[in-house]
């Protein structure tokens, strides 16, 4: 293989590269993103074991995907309150307000626990 063809591999493999991570920025799943790619999943996790700047920028891509979806969440329970959605008004309040908030426990101390299991024969 000459050097002619070696940059045309190089190049195309950082175009597939740049599409999934593209793709992971709209839909955090590397399944869906290989496939809007074109790539397999195998490919993909190949160039992640095998490139680090690869794997930091799809780690990177993959957060923003994220990012994007926990806002569309928040967008559609907020929806739900206004909707006056019993169960997304109490979700909301259970998680974001202390004082409705009385499902955390905190442990302060260490403490230790021993199971014993006795079986009849």
């Amino acid at each position: 293989m000459n050097e002619t063809q070696k940059n045309t591999i190089n190049e195309r493999i950082a175009a597939d590269q740049n599409k999934v991570t593209e793709e992971l920025k709209k839909t955090p799943i590397v399944q869906v993103a290989c496939q809007r790619a074109g790539i397999g999943r195998a490919t993909y996790y190949r160039w992640y074991k095998e490139n680090p700047e690869f794997q930091k920028k799809a780690d990177e891509a993959m957060a923003e995907g994220e990012d994007l979806f926990n806002d569309l969440g928040e967008h559609q329970l907020l929806t739900l309150m206004k909707d006056k959605h019993w169960p997304a008004i109490r979700y909301w309040l259970d998680k974001r307000h202390p004082k409705f908030n009385r499902t955390k426990i905190q442990v302060d101390e260490q403490v230790e626990v021993a199971f014993t299991y006795n079986q009849k024969r």
